[in-house]
């Protein structure tokens, strides 16, 4: 028998593989026909026992429920070789190392990547390098995707070294492609073997070099997205270390051909309760601002300020404050008020009024039947991955959840409107699924003629009592028809008044137009969220679906009132865009937010105690402000009241609530719940670039934020302590 020293089957042989007695007996005689196959064979074997002593000693990264979640979306095929006898084939090792250098270090072309294989005797020579410098080579590895197949995505990303490099690089691009709608080729998705082999070796090389020195070689490193591998396995010490410097010369980023279109946004100042005493605004449930900004971070990119809302941003999350504790049967309101005072993480002399409301959760089967209708938009601007095919994949998992008592209607619109499915009841999923697989993109964006068709539909198959909605899936990019942002939106708010609700879900990125879209949801009486990802489309539908599309209280209002007394000045933490006048609060012919079952909203004040120095716009003082009919109360802070109206109801009730000072209470002290808030309101501040939290950094953010992760469903709070390195990696290559 004829073997070389790349033949697979000399692996095979040193792993005790090979259970043919024939074939073992003819490669045990070519071995000892030929020095160079023993060398190789005891070559592999030493490397097997240092790659599994190596193995035994590292500690396995755990996966947070968000990358469980993932993992479902793209399991891995169930027949696998052993890690040990997968890494440790020599052709793998050997053939893809090189590969990798050459085809994504040297010739990275745009289109298909390409894998070529050098000689070897040249990857001979390169295994017999001195193992420092090898080392050090494979930690700069980089990996060179093209740039049309990321839309935006950074093109150069650090994968972790080592052992984590080993075993997470295939999950790694699994999320890159999931998160950005990617479909890698062959080619790509080849290379997550090649980079295990690379990993490998630079193992293999430090380790010898850690026997040989007895010091161990310093490792480097990070990747710049949401889901790295190490989250759970680091010590919170060094889990914010400094980032790495940034390039010289960065890469271009989206912001070159950015048309995105975001409403601006004015500061929240600090206000005296001598001038302005009441504070009114309507509750915000979006959460789109959230994922948006995620997206941006995600792609190496520093959002635009005026896409920060922050409210949107700490509304996000799920908390854990109790539901209501008598039922709408018995007389009870249908969401629970719940107050706390702190002190302020980034000001101590400062206090952190937090007002949550938390929704009564409503079992699925008590829910009302639903009449949806998709309005998709599939104009040219929807021809991307991360565009159209989301779509389809976020609607085929609401169907899902939908049974005989909903009906579903498809609605399509380009350059003109047309209706691809009648309205028909929701458990013809065949139907629905053929319907939606069918789409594809092409031509101008008429929102104009589709809206009136969607509505038109909801409105002829309205169920009383019932959840009628219209749900719109788009960029934004209105071009033709009826374009006009007023108009648009006064059809929205005609229809929610008739008792059809706008669902607006934002896809893409470049040309997206969250200014129209945050103001449609807004007049339709509906939720806006943004769907950046698989991950970001089963939160919304799977996690939060009876959340997000009904409703147990309408036209819900907040207005606070501070006591001078006791505060000298205050500001509202967000809800630039929702604040209302003082006179909105008691007219019930205002409209406010609607908040859905199971629901938590969270509100900060920030409030400065009287004695606090602090500078504010000065005014002339006042001599008529004083009522003969107000009330002091020593301790008071503030009063705390809200308005909401039932579903199906026209005037309003009345909920009052009161804060006292002995209430304040160490900010280390205070729930999960209120410290990790807390952090994303302070992470919104930071990504708008306000100094009104002085010197309060990114590190100070995401230490306070892994300290308050609680049980977190999904992952989410894990993601956001990645998302607060990556701004912070972001904001250093600023200076």
């Amino acid at each position: 028998m004829k073997i070389s020293k790349e033949d697979p089957r000399l692996t095979a042989y040193a792993f005790g593989e090979i259970e043919d007695p024939k074939e073992r007996a003819e490669i045990e005689q070519a071995l000892a026909a030929n020095p160079e196959l023993q060398a190789e064979l005891e070559s592999i074997r030493g490397m097997a026992e240092l790659l599994s002593s190596g193995l035994s000693e590292e500690t396995a990264p755990e996966l947070s429920e968000f990358e469980k979640a993932k993992l479902e979306q793209n399991p891995e095929p169930e027949s696998k070789r052993s890690l040990v006898r997968t890494l440790l084939s020599w052709p793998v090792v050997t053939t893809a190392t090189a590969a990798a250098l050459v085809a994504f270090l040297l010739v990275p072309q745009v289109g298909s990547v390409k894998m070529q294989a050098p000689k070897m005797d040249a990857i001979a020579e390169q295994r017999r390098a001195d193992s420092e410098q090898a080392a050090v080579r494979y930690r700069e590895l980089k990996v060179e995707i093209p740039e049309e197949r990321l839309e935006g995505t950074p093109q150069a990303i650090k994968l972790p070294n080592l052992m984590p490099a080993a075993t997470e690089a295939p999950r790694m691009l699994m999320a890159l492609s999931d998160q950005d709608g990617v479909e890698l080729d062959e080619s790509i998705g080849n290379f997550s073997g090649s980079l295990q082999a690379d990993a490998v070796e630079a193992t293999a090389s430090l380790q010898m070099a850690e026997k040989s020195k007895r010091a161990a070689a310093p490792v480097g490193g990070s990747v710049s997205r949401s889901y790295s591998a190490d989250l759970s396995a680091r010590p919170e010490a060094d889990y914010f270390a400094p980032p790495p410097p940034p390039p010289e010369k960065p890469r271009p980023t989206v912001e070159q051909w950015n048309t995105e279109k975001y409403d601006p946004i004015e500061d929240s100042d600090f206000r005296s309760p001598l001038i302005a005493p009441l504070s009114t605004f309507s509750i915000d449930v979006d959460t789109a601002s959230y994922a948006n900004t995620r997206r941006f971070l995600n792609q190496g990119q520093l959002p635009p300020a005026d896409a920060v809302r922050i409210e949107e941003l700490i509304n996000y999350f799920n908390y854990s404050d109790a539901a209501p504790a008598k039922s709408l049967e018995e007389g009870g309101d249908p969401f629970a008020v719940h107050m706390a005072q702190a002190t302020a993480p980034w000001n101590p002399q400062h206090r952190l009024l937090r007002v949550a409301l938390q929704g009564y959760e409503m079992p699925w089967a008590e829910r009302p039947a639903s009449n949806l209708v998709f309005l998709l938009d599939v104009s040219g601007s929807m021809n991307n991955a991360n565009k159209l095919p989301l779509v389809k994949e976020a609607m085929q998992m609401l169907t899902q959840r939908l049974d005989e008592r909903d009906r579903v209607a498809i609605v399509v619109y380009a350059g003109a409107s047309g209706l691809v499915l009648p309205s028909t009841t929701a458990n013809n999923t065949e139907t629905i699924e053929h319907a939606l697989n069918n789409l594809s993109a092409g031509g101008s964006t008429n929102a104009g003629a589709g809206i009136d068709l969607a509505y038109k539909l909801a409105r002829e198959h309205f169920i009383e009592d019932g959840n009628n909605r219209v749900i719109l899936c788009t960029d934004g990019d209105f071009n033709v028809g009826q374009t006009n942002r007023t108009e648009l939106t006064t059809i929205a708010g005609e229809q929610a008044e008739a008792g059809v609700s706008l669902t607006i879900l934002g896809f893409g990125m470049g040309n997206f137009k969250d200014d129209i879209l945050e103001d449609l949801s807004n007049k339709g009486k509906g939720s806006y969220a943004y769907i950046d990802s698989r991950a970001e489309a089963r939160k919304v539908f799977l996690e939060d679906l009876a959340s997000n599309i009904f409703k147990i209280a309408k036209d819900v209002k907040i207005q606070v009132e501070f006591n001078p007394d006791q505060v000298q000045a205050y500001r509202l933490i967000g809800y630039e865009n929702r604040r209302l006048k003082a006179e909105d609060f008691n007219n019930d012919k205002k409209k406010a937010g609607d908040i859905g079952p199971g629901h938590t909203v969270v509100a900060f004040y920030e409030v400065v105690p009287v004695g606090c120095e602090i500078e504010l716009p000065g005014v002339d003082t006042l001599r008529y402000q004083h009522s003969a009919e107000a009330e002091v109360v020593p301790g008071e802070v503030a009063t705390v009241k809200l308005r909401y109206k039932r579903p199906d109801a026209d005037t309003s009730r009345l909920i009052t609530r009161t804060a006292h000072s002995e209430d304040v209470v160490e900010f280390t002290q205070t729930s999960d719940d209120f410290r990790f808030g807390s952090a994303v309101a302070a992470f919104g501040f930071k990504l708008r670039g306000s100094t009104s939290i002085g010197e309060f950094t990114y590190s100070e953010i995401g230490r306070i934020a892994a300290g308050a992760l609680g049980q977190d469903p999904g992952g989410h709070r894990s993601e956001f302590t990645d998302l607060v390195r990556i701004a912070e990696k972001l904001s250093e290559s600023r200076k």
